[in-house]
């Protein structure tokens, strides 16, 4: 155990910093001096703690104190000197998030390291679809499943399904359903159940329809193709076993299908972006 010594970047002084480095505790053999919101603090002390740092790079590695000094930065670059000081004696550590893209694979990596689950990638997708790209939102849903499948050690679609929300998913594809058969009244009574679900809903519902309608397009492609109904099902796993797929299918061109999905997703940026809200923009496409 150690104890922690911290610092606002804003308002800290470099005297009080290194002090706080030097000065052995009183109360634990090891301490962190931790400098939060550091960045100004670094652009105004660099050149100090540049020396700081080289004077204990000169006595191989060894500080004068049994401190590890902990700077918080949005940004860090790494063709500073400082960043080399640091990679020699102690570690920069890189806490970007994973691009939109690569939470998939960051689903299957953490619930594999954190959990001790499987995640096929076909889940994974429909996860981070379902509930976001919020990570600590990713990681408690990995929690709920991984202590729901227990020793199978695998998570599954009908897993996702049971406990992301079992009633919203089936509303959610409802309404894909309801717009594909152009049933304007049963979309909008079903998006209205979606919005009375949680102060989330709105974002997870956007995460369910953009699954529902890339699944739509991509089943819609591999039939144009040649591809059997059955076999763009099985293929593609989609979640919706009602029997309507092919007359939803059938409403929209592959072109049509792709047109809404980039509505969907021209929605959402504008939500995040404040042009917008889901509530509204999700009622005027349908």
């Amino acid at each position: 155990g150690g104890g922690v010594t911290s610092f606002e970047g804003a308002s800290a002084s470099l005297a009080d910093v290194l002090d706080a480095c030097r000065t052995p505790s009183l109360f634990s053999a090891r301490q962190v001096v931790c400098v939060v919101d550091a960045d100004d603090f670094v652009k105004d002390h660099r050149k100090a703690l540049e020396r700081y740092l080289e004077g204990i790079v000169s006595a191989a590695g060894k500080a004068d104190s049994n401190a590890a000094l902990l700077l918080v930065c949005r940004t860090w670059q790494k063709t500073t000197r400082l960043y080399k000081l640091v990679d020699q004696i102690g570690v920069n550590v890189g806490c970007e998030p994973p691009r939109r893209s690569g939470l998939p694979a960051w689903v299957r990596d953490h619930a594999l390291n954190a959990y001790g689950c499987r995640v096929a990638a076909p889940v994974a997708a429909g996860l981070v679809d379902l509930v976001g790209e919020n990570l600590g939102l990713l990681n408690m849903e990995l929690a709920k499943l991984a202590t729901y499948v227990g020793d199978r050690g695998e998570i599954k679609i009908e897993d996702v399904r049971t406990l992301v929300g079992f009633s919203r998913v089936e509303k959610v594809f409802g309404i894909s359903e309801a717009i594909a058969l152009r049933d304007a009244k049963c979309a909008l009574t079903l998006w209205e159940q979606v919005l009375a679900n949680d102060r989330r809903a709105p974002y997870l519902a956007m995460g369910g329809l953009r699954y529902a309608f890339r699944q739509l397009a991509e089943a819609k492609g591999m039939i144009s193709q040649g591809a059997s109904l059955g076999e763009a099902k099985s293929r593609l796993k989609i979640w919706d076993q009602n029997h309507n797929l092919g007359r939803q299918l059938n409403r929209f061109s592959v072109v049509q299908w792709r047109e809404h999905l980039v509505t969907l997703l021209k929605i959402d940026l504008g939500a995040k972006s404040g042009l917008g809200t889901v509530e509204s923009a999700v009622e005027t496409l349908i």
